[in-house]
């Protein structure tokens, strides 16, 4: 012993090599912990909402898997919202390949979806990861939509594509049973987001209302430009609002299917944003000058009301 310290202690070289060794022993070990810190980091920072309801998850590793899928859907959207960046985008979809075909996983994002997503992805195609991809291209092609159901299939690929990602998750044993679930809230969200965003939407270039909705209320484009609040506009959210709002019911119906601890925060988080339909109402279906926000004590109200049916 007294040899090899003695041997440290004369050769700088070897005390460099056994300290580079050291570092990146420690670094690998540590790692995992850094990259998990991101992805919570990531949602706590984004979506204070979303981390609130699922923070709330008895089982740390569905949390962390989570966390995960959601920092994949942050990086995506912020891809487009923020850089309008088509070759990131790009980037991001030939990751996606090579993680599912190669299983290289080059950052923390990709780590953290393999350490923690795996369990629960054993039967999964990743088809809802590459659709949601392809939604992010339709928002960065945008063009608008013609017909309702050309809008479904946009609210699909960014929203219900979410869904499936964490069903899997939230629910393993029936993951199956709840994919009209998935479809079903992530119609009724962006639906709800596309009405309550119409004139921040438009002050952006894009209407997403579709142009058959409008013809059909006899509501034109420049009634929109202009803001203007009148039966034929009251009379085209409503025709939408309600398609959301079936879609929020039928989705509720199913929160049965998830283990009580995911079941509680999912039935509330429904139950919350279909409100914001209702206080658009209240607001005088004032989208181009009012942000329609839920009060705290109508939020209090409806948690409330709903703890008492449990």
């Amino acid at each position: 012993m007294n040899n090899i310290l003695s041997l440290l202690e004369n050769n700088a070289s070897i005390r460099i090599i056994l300290g580079v060794v050291l570092f990146v022993v420690i670094y690998f070990l540590i790692r995992p912990l850094i990259d998990d810190f991101r992805c919570k980091r990531s949602i706590q920072k984004n979506s204070k909402t979303f981390y609130k309801a699922f923070s709330q998850l008895k089982e740390k590793k569905k949390r962390k898997a989570i966390y995960a899928v959601y920092t994949f859907c942050r990086i995506a959207d912020d891809l487009v919202d923020e850089h309008r960046d088509l070759e990131g985008i790009h980037r991001l979809e030939r990751e996606l390949e090579l993680y599912i075909i190669k299983d290289i996983r080059k950052s923390y994002m990709w780590r953290s979806l393999y350490r923690h997503t795996k369990p629960f992805y054993d039967k999964f195609d990743y088809k809802p990861f590459k659709d949601m991809i392809k939604g992010q291209k339709m928002d960065l092609d945008f063009r608008g939509y013609e017909t309702t159901e050309d809008l479904l299939m946009y609210c699909y690929h960014v929203a219900s594509t979410v869904g499936l990602m964490l069903t899997p998750i939230l629910a393993y044993e029936n993951q199956d049973s709840l994919k009209d679930f998935s479809i079903n809230l992530g119609y009724a969200m962006q639906i709800t987001n596309i009405l309550r965003d119409i004139g921040e939407d438009y002050k952006k270039g894009r209407v997403y209302i579709p142009r058959k909705a409008m013809e059909e209320a006899n509501y034109s484009l420049s009634d929109l430009i202009s803001g203007r609040i009148n039966k034929e506009f009251i009379s085209m959210f409503e025709k939408l609002a309600l398609i959301a709002e079936t879609n929020f019911d039928n989705a509720l119906k199913d929160c049965v299917l998830f283990p009580m601890d995911a079941r509680v925060p999912l039935s509330l988080a429904i139950l919350l944003y279909k409100e914001i339909i209702n206080v658009i109402r209240e607001n005088d279906y004032d989208v181009f000058t009012k942000r329609a926000i839920t009060s705290s004590e109508r939020k209090k109200e409806i948690i409330e009301s709903f703890l008492k049916t449990i």
